[in-house]
């Protein structure tokens, strides 16, 4: 399980498109939001095409799953009803067909040997992480971690010969439940964005959904310390945190 923490090459991505505007013009400016599903994992994605004082199409791609924003897409073609777009950083390409109105963009993310289907919809605004919604019980587990492990947690994850230092970031919503994000320190990716973090009879679960990844864990008596496993695609490796001490 190389690269366990794979946030751009692993777990395969996500696309981009646009489309027509009313007066039948190539105006593709603005949002596009779509999810891509590669087996059991489900990434929300958002495609941002603006234009530059010349005139060009630029655009920048964000991974809400995955903490992931602002990657550059290398080239934006758009003709007639169709539309490409390359991001070279991942060596992903997508093409698709704009529908009559202009708001959706229906085609298929290729990425390495595979391709997936993928729809865009036109959206106002950038989009972010809706709050989560959880059952009672579920949310009182989840304002017990909240209480129980709030703040900073270090951790490695031994890969093989690789060690890979994990952060956690875990903090409270203004609903009193927890919340928080991961950083893969040794693989550059930042924020991913945790779920359904619980705490139940000394036990500590959380989830990383954009990589598909799953935390179980023992919180110390002294709630310095979880001991626990890490699993991610079918494996599971030992993986333990230190809280990391105020200043």
């Amino acid at each position: 399980m190389q690269k366990v923490i794979s946030l751009l090459a692993a777990t395969l991505f996500m696309s981009p498109a646009v489309a027509f505007s009313a007066a039948g013009t190539n105006d593709v400016t603005g949002n596009w939001k779509g999810a891509l599903e590669v087996g059991s994992v489900k990434l929300r994605i958002v495609f941002k095409i603006s234009k530059s004082s010349s005139g060009d199409l630029t655009a920048k791609m964000d991974s809400l799953d995955q903490g992931a924003r602002d990657i550059p897409v290398d080239a934006v073609t758009v003709k007639d009803k169709m539309i490409r777009l390359e991001v070279k950083a991942i060596s992903g390409v997508f093409e698709g067909t704009l529908d009559a109105a202009g708001t959706k963009a229906t085609g298929e993310w290729k990425q390495g040997p595979q391709a997936l289907p993928l729809t865009l919809a036109r959206g106002q605004g950038a989009d972010s992480l809706p709050a989560e919604q959880l059952s009672p019980s579920d949310l009182a587990a989840s304002k017990q971690a909240a209480q129980k492990i709030a703040g900073t947690w270090n951790g490695t994850l031994a890969v093989g010969a690789a060690n890979l230092r994990l952060r956690l970031n875990i903090s409270k919503t203004a609903a009193g439940a927890a919340t928080g994000t991961m950083d893969s320190l040794d693989q550059g990716a930042n924020d991913i964005p945790m779920s359904a973090i619980t705490h139940k009879d000394g036990k500590v679960r959380f989830e990383v959904r954009g990589i598909g990844g799953v935390y179980e864990g023992t919180l110390a008596a002294d709630g310095s310390t979880l001991s626990g496993q890490w699993g991610q695609g079918g494996q599971t490796l030992p993986l333990d945190f230190k809280k990391a001490t105020s200043k």
